[in-house]
């Protein structure tokens, strides 16, 4: 065998059409889709309940939240114990979450359990019963943990930001305070619980490599219609009310550093300008190698960490640079950021830097669709916004044929630093 000659590199491919696995679709009994990626060898599969049961339909802060977390903590047959000595046993796991638009309840499982992790999700998902005491020691818990996370510089600011962003009223701004808290109660949490947790709210997407059983499975255990709710009304769509103040300092006497955020409201990803905008805040400050990074952190020392980042919402999106400095670095970083913006609307990026970007963002969507669980990740932000695999393929597109010239327009359009509110909590200067 003939050894591997390390001093010659390796074969280079460019990415053309994206390989993605299959996504097939099929429909239970009552009506609720189920999106299956199938891929890979392993005996697994991952299994995602959604509901639009997100933070855009609460009405209280900290509703939507705790009543899905409040899922696994007992039914009306099971103990929270029970249910977590459940999965223990069978090497499985469960994880509840919750964004800005959507609930999840996900379960992972061997092949060889699914009957049984199916059966207990089941419960789960149509009989929790939300006993109080089990409530009362998330409560706390969670209490606790906000009021240390609300001491720091940087929570503040994005707290802050976001509220001038949306205005305080928006379901996108982070508006929680310790009195919430003391207004949450079990019947307001089971409420909402039966208002979105049912049939006629629900999708699942299934990945890995499940067995010819599971969709028939799904189909027992969730295809009748003894889970099935009238749908509630959508939630008006709030007014987006960003304040008049482009720039605020909150003075935070325990801050070590100065937490800075600075942005503003962009196209979501439904939007065609949105796949090259991608390509425009990469170069920016979307990965480590980009210019805010090399200026601000390697070249002047100001940080340790900056970047730049794009948050495509069902409602609406926004940009925003994120960053911590010393007190004393504050106007100076401001200034090269700004400077940086200006440099990417007036000066067209050369074909070396714009090669190195286009590679890097080419080799994370690879990552990004590596194995079923990723894709499926994938497919349920398409489901999210009505779109399709196509979109992947547009991206792929737009990297490649991305231009200077076109990068200049779009820095122009959406990139203003003139237009940017900029946020900052820190030490008193």
């Amino acid at each position: 065998m003939q050894a591997l000659n390390r001093t010659i590199a390796p074969d280079t491919f460019p990415i053309g059409n994206a390989k993605l696995l299959p996504v097939k679709e099929g429909v239970l009994d009552n009506k609720i889709p189920v999106y299956t990626v199938k891929g890979g060898d392993q005996e697994v599969l991952k299994i995602d309940f959604i509901f639009d049961a997100g933070l855009w339909f609460q009405s209280n802060n900290l509703v939507a939240s705790l009543a899905n977390s409040m899922l696994n903590e007992g039914t009306d047959k099971t103990t929270a114990a029970q249910i977590a000595e459940w999965f223990d046993f069978r090497g499985a796991y469960i994880q509840l979450s919750v964004d800005q638009n959507w609930a999840y309840v996900s379960v992972l499982t061997l092949n060889k359990h699914a009957e049984e992790i199916i059966a207990i999700t089941e419960e789960i998902i149509k009989h929790s019963v939300f006993p109080q005491q089990q409530l009362d020691a998330i409560l706390l818990k969670r209490k606790n943990r906000f009021i240390v996370e609300n001491q720091k510089a940087k929570t503040i600011c994005q707290k802050q930001f976001t509220q001038a962003l949306f205005g305080q009223q928006h379901p996108y701004a982070l508006t929680t305070t310790l009195e919430d808290f003391e207004k949450v109660n079990r019947d307001t949490l089971y409420q909402f619980y039966q208002n979105y947790y049912h049939a006629d709210n629900c999708k699942i997407v299934v990945a890995g490599n499940p067995s010819d059983n599971v969709f028939a499975l799904l189909n027992q255990h969730f295809g009748g219609n003894d889970w099935s709710k009238p749908l509630q009304a959508s939630p008006a769509t709030p007014i987006v009310a960003p304040t008049n103040e482009k720039s605020q300092y909150i003075v935070h006497d325990d801050a070590i550093q100065t937490a800075i955020r600075m942005g503003n409201h962009i196209v979501n990803q439904t939007h065609p300008d949105y796949p090259e905008l991608q390509v425009v805040n990469t170069i920016l400050g979307g990965y480590f190698g980009s210019r805010l990074m090399a200026n601000i952190r390697e070249e002047k020392g100001y940080t340790y960490g900056i970047y730049s980042l794009m948050l495509s919402l069902t409602e609406g999106a926004y940009f925003y640079i994120t960053t911590e400095v010393d007190k004393q670095y504050y106007n100076a970083t401001i200034n090269e950021i700004h400077n940086e913006l200006k440099r990417l609307r007036t000066e067209p990026v050369s074909a070396e830097e714009l090669a190195v970007v286009k590679n890097y963002m080419l080799g994370e969507l690879l990552r990004d669709m590596d194995g079923p669980f990723a894709q499926s990740a994938m497919i349920k932000n398409l489901l999210e916004f009505e779109m399709d695999n196509s979109f992947i393929q547009q991206q792929i597109s737009a990297i490649h044929n991305c231009t200077p010239e076109r990068i200049m327009e779009l820095a122009n359009t959406y990139f203003n630093e003139n237009d940017l509110i900029t946020m900052a909590v820190g030490a008193p200067q």
